[in-house]
């Protein structure tokens, strides 16, 4: 399976949109059609794991009960 290019969220997402564009148009020969299918899954994959890593950057400024800020590691606050 190719491997998707070390680009930005944003340019892999573009690239997907064109991708997924191109499949359901369905004018794709069959060959064709099978690596854009592996590309896609790639940069999905790719896309998956740089929204996993951002996850883990995030943190919420709370005031502490001392009125100082602190520094909360976020945490998924939708109930599951």
């Amino acid at each position: 399976m190719p491997k998707p290019r070390s680009k930005s969220f944003e340019a892999n997402m573009t690239r997907l949109e064109e991708i997924v564009r191109r499949l359901e148009d369905g004018a794709v020969p069959l060959e064709e059609a099978m690596k854009l299918f592996q590309e896609g899954t790639a940069l999905a994959g790719s896309c998956g794991k740089l929204l996993d890593e951002a996850e883990l950057e995030i943190v919420k400024l709370t005031k502490g009960s001392d009125g100082s800020i602190q520094e909360v590691p976020f945490a998924n606050e939708e109930a599951n």
